[in-house]
């Protein structure tokens, strides 16, 4: 049985519920954002509102950090949408936090996604990305709302869900998703998580039991490790600011299937660890010890540039091949 829809979505009619929304769609493809985790206001409940100000200035801040890396390729559309409050993540269990996720911050996300469709799409081909809370919202997204949405669905070119878990129950619930198993295979989610070896054996938030994922260097799905030479170019996000930092230090990415999170191992990128930043310590027990939450994006930036771009290349190309043999 459907659960049903806790609240008053806002009207996305409206721009200003819009963090993106372009006025004139230039690219062939589209990519739909949802920001991670981005109000940060002790104050506020524990979903705060549409027009929290940390959280839109929060929201955007994420926007330039990740959702950019599509920008090349994809017109980018992003919508405001109420989410659990970060600041109340520490003293929340995994089932409080699903819990309050299923609320208001599905009844906006589903919204969303019916105006894009019916009023904003226009029939182009698209991706869908998400980062942390973000990605669980796009886990209820494909499970779901896309399950009741085949035609929608049917024109995503992948998914891109970093920084929460695939896992291989979620599969077997939903037979209609699939896990990337290439660089350039369509239809499905591209998914992992970034770690140090500390994090072994440790408890995070965002990684489960069954977790599965794929090497964003070489588009393995094995341990064969990927070596910094593979990498584009690595970043750290600017805390304070938007955009990010180019590092002289590139990341590294071994895949670690037990576990189904990717393993940096370069030492020299330790401090940019959740745990290392300054005020950042207390996430220790929600994220573990050497979790790179933070830089599941920004590690391999150009790596996820180029792959959405070799990924949308096969869409039209397939999309041109299907027109031209039915003529």
């Amino acid at each position: 049985m459907k659960k049903p829809f806790i609240g008053n979505a806002p009207d996305y009619s409206d721009r200003k519920n819009w963090l993106a929304r372009p006025d004139a769609p230039e690219k062939p493809v589209d990519l739909l954002f949802l920001y991670p985790s981005s109000c940060n206001d002790s104050k506020a409940d524990v979903i705060c509102a549409i027009d929290n100000r940390s959280m839109v200035k929060g929201a955007a801040r994420n926007l330039s950090q990740q959702a950019a890396a599509f920008e090349p390729v994809a017109n980018i559309f992003a919508p405001f949408w109420r989410q659990v409050n970060a600041t109340k993540l520490p003293k929340m269990s995994f089932e409080e936090v699903d819990a309050a996720e299923w609320a208001e911050p599905r009844t906006d996300v589903y919204a969303a996604l019916d105006y894009y469709f019916e009023n904003l799409n226009q029939g182009r081909p698209y991706f869908l990305a998400g980062h942390s809370q973000g990605s669980r919202l796009c886990f209820m997204v494909l499970s779901e709302y896309m399950r009741e949405h085949p035609e929608h669905y049917a024109n995503m070119i992948g998914a891109y869900c970093l920084g929460d878990s695939l896992t291989k129950s979620y599969l077997e619930e939903n037979p209609h998703v699939k896990a990337a198993q290439a660089a350039d295979d369509l239809g499905v989610v591209v998914s992992w998580n970034t770690e140090g070896l500390a994090n072994i054996g440790r408890s995070s938030l965002v990684v489960s039991p069954g977790a599965i994922a794929i090497n964003p260097l070489n588009w393995r799905t094995d341990d064969v490790p990927a070596t910094a030479d593979l990498n584009l170019g690595s970043f750290r996000p600017r805390l304070l600011f938007h955009g990010l930092r180019k590092l002289r230090v590139k990341a590294d990415a071994v895949l670690y299937p037990e576990r189904g999170t990717v393993i940096v191992t370069e030492p020299r990128l330790k401090k940019y660890a959740i745990t290392a930043i300054p005020g950042f310590r207390k996430f220790e027990p929600v994220f573990g010890p050497a979790s790179y939450h933070g830089c599941d994006y920004s590690f391999f930036y150009l790596n996820i540039r180029e792959n959405a771009r070799v990924r949308a290349d096969a869409w039209l190309a397939k999309a041109e091949e299907q027109v031209n043999g039915s003529l």
